[in-house]
């Protein structure tokens, strides 16, 4: 057949590449590379074209532009190459599942002068009759695509409103054969050991330091009834999000749809009453670890602003040689208290640096301290209500 995108002379033999895609070990099992591969072979035989070579993305998603994909690439790099006239395809949802994957694939070939072609449809992009045809089987490949997307959604969706579990499954259970969860008895007895230390006032970081040092594996995740695939160490964070784990007390909740939540009974490791024991507990160390220690009350907190960068200031103290020193400093220098890209490196001071720089850094300190007590009064109103 004679070439039809400019590759040499009419009378010389059309070159092709055949471009070959499955996206799921179901469609492996079914050997649908093998079909794509048997039917494009026997039409290149039958229309007398030479297949230049075959290019195979196996497990590859559709959604993946073809520059991305390990065959595609080649594919994409040889017929830069000038290697083959035309790419064949069983069908055009094999180049890609959107219209954007399938159109910019068809783009690309179009620059080096390279034909795509799908005999089940009867494409062929070198006439303007095929690019419309193209065009118009893209979209539908597309809408067939958010039609799969809806239907398993709502299935998901189905499914959890019944009960089942889907996704990582929380540690301390297993999902069975039905995708209901069920308590896994050894990692519970870690559960229960962290509710129980939380709600005696352990820090977190203190619960995890325990666990490693006891060897304890740390959750990691695991999917349905699967191994659990463990992460290296417990860290504060994981213990946290296991004490807020509302599954622990008997309700797992998901949120469906990014507004519509639902909840669904498992079974409890813990009390719910327990488990809020133990939240309450967390929160008020949350609290005590900004309180300072000492009896020292820093008044001016907030009311004396540094005269460099405009900030508040906020009290601090320091022991040194058995000596404990008290100061102020602007609080950019505590990173975590300013905005992004805020200014930092105020400098700091003690009540005397603070009176010598009265007319300086601290813009009038003196008098800010001549009102503090007004101030003071004021705020201790608002408080007291």
């Amino acid at each position: 057949m004679p070439s039809t995108n400019g590759h040499g002379l009419e009378s010389e033999t059309e070159r092709v590449a055949l471009y070959l895609r499955v996206s799921s070990e179901e469609q492996r099992e079914r050997q649908t590379i093998q079909t794509q591969r048997e039917f494009l072979s026997e039409y290149a035989r039958v229309m007398e074209l030479k297949v230049v070579d075959t290019y195979s993305d196996d497990g590859v998603l559709g959604t993946m532009p073809l520059q991305e994909r390990p065959q595609g690439k080649r594919l994409l790099e040889d017929a830069e190459a000038g290697k083959f006239d035309t790419v064949l395809v069983y069908k055009l949802d094999r180049i890609g599942r959107t219209l954007l994957v399938i159109v910019e694939a068809h783009d690309k070939l179009a620059e080096f002068g390279v034909g795509l072609r799908s005999p089940h449809e009867a494409i062929d992009t070198s006439t303007p009759h095929g690019r419309f045809a193209f065009q118009t089987l893209a979209s539908v490949a597309e809408l067939e695509r958010e039609n799969i997307r809806t239907r398993t959604r709502d299935g998901l969706h189905r499914a959890f409103r019944a009960g089942k579990y889907m996704g990582v499954v929380p540690y301390g259970y297993v999902a069975n054969k039905d995708a209901r969860l069920e308590i896994v008895s050894e990692e519970a007895e870690v559960v229960r050991e962290i509710f129980g230390r939380i709600a005696d006032g352990a820090s977190l970081y203190a619960v995890a330091k325990e666990l490693n040092e006891k060897h304890i594996p740390p959750p990691g995740r695991r999917y349905g009834s699967g191994k659990r695939r463990w992460q290296n160490k417990w860290a504060p964070t994981t213990i946290r999000n296991i004490v807020h784990q509302r599954a622990y007390s008997g309700v797992h909740e998901v949120t469906l749809g990014g507004s519509e939540r639902v909840e669904r009974p498992v079974p409890a490791i813990i009390d719910p009453l327990f488990q809020e024991q133990a939240k309450a507990t967390l929160a008020e160390g949350k609290r005590r670890n900004y309180q300072r220690e000492g009896n020292r009350k820093y008044l001016l907190a907030g009311l004396v602003k540094c005269a460099i960068c405009g900030y508040g200031c906020s009290g601090h103290a320091t022991t040194s040689k058995g000596k404990r020193r008290s100061y102020y400093t602007c609080i950019t220098n505590f990173r975590a208290r300013v905005p992004q890209g805020g200014p930092r490196g105020a400098p700091t001071s003690g009540p005397s640096g603070l009176k010598r720089r009265s007319g300086e850094t601290f813009g009038g300190f003196w008098r800010i301290l001549a009102k503090c007590s007004t101030a003071y009064a004021l705020r201790w109103r608002a408080t007291m209500g």
